[in-house]
């Protein structure tokens, strides 16, 4: 079956058709549309936004830095960094259509963001833009993580960094399970093999820690869900780094892409 006609996914290495990939994509769109309908979308910032400060303590954000949150949500992410990028901008997308209405609502009148559907392996972009990538406990869902790589590594910028933190990762025994409990597929790998797919899409300077959570846990909790939190915050979320090549000095100097980040969206 050719590349064209099919998708791969690397923890079981066979090629899905493309129907059986465009239900997973249905099946997952679905389930974040009903989150965002119900409210219970509004726990994700509560339950991440701690261990999201953590990673992005380790990151170096300029003030005119670009930014693309894959799997944005309903914007929170783009609501804690906006005040650290006057210069720049912040671009979300989600395949949840009631998620990124949501997004547009919660940061209407912050400047220079912008929410648009999206997913990671189709992001709607020109190339060599974003000097920042995130995807914070998104990456798993993930139809085929080597092409949402390769897509990743096209719109970021050269030498723009790419981060993805996950708490769903194999050597991780708190999070198994969570397939089922969501009721789709999906993506399971070890430190190992993301930062394998990494390097495989070119990127440099690939690297994988754990972060552990040190978010307050609410009470009332039955025993055996706070048994899994505790542990999910003492053994930590996967954070996989990695850094798309700067151009040689001896390159020829090229135009920007877009000096105007809202002109370029397709």
């Amino acid at each position: 079956m050719s590349s064209s006609s099919s998708r791969e996914r690397p923890e079981s290495g066979h090629a899905l058709p493309n129907r059986q990939v465009e239900r997973h994509d249905e099946a997952v769109r679905e389930i974040f549309d009903d989150w965002a309908r119900s409210g219970q979308a509004d726990g994700m910032e509560r339950r991440h936004k701690r261990l999201a400060a953590r990673m992005l303590e380790r990151i170096e954000i300029p003030l005119d830095a670009r930014l693309l949150d894959i799997g944005c949500g309903y914007g929170w992410i783009a609501k804690m960094l906006s005040n650290r990028v006057p210069d720049g901008a912040i671009v979300g997308i989600d395949p949840s259509h009631e998620m990124i209405w949501k997004a547009r609502d919660a940061c209407d009148g912050l400047a220079s963001t912008l929410f648009a559907p999206g997913s990671a392996e189709e992001i709607p972009w020109a190339e060599d833009y974003f000097t920042h990538i995130l995807s914070i406990e998104s990456a798993y869902y993930w139809t085929d993580v080597p092409s949402a790589l390769r897509e990743i590594y096209r719109v970021a910028a050269y030498g723009g960094s790419v981060h993805i933190l996950i708490n769903y990762y194999e050597g991780n025994p708190y999070s198994e399970g969570w397939d089922r409990e969501m009721g789709v597929p999906l993506t399971r790998l070890s430190a190992d093999e993301w930062v394998e797919l990494f390097s495989k899409a070119s990127f440099e300077d690939v690297g994988a820690e754990k972060i552990p959570d040190d978010s307050p846990i609410p009470d009332g909790k039955p025993s055996d869900e706070l048994e899994r939190r505790v542990g999910l915050q003492r053994i930590g979320a996967l954070h996989v780094s990695g850094r798309k090549p700067s151009l040689p000095a001896t390159a020829p100097l090229r135009p920007p892409t877009a000096p105007d980040p809202f002109r370029i969206l397709r």
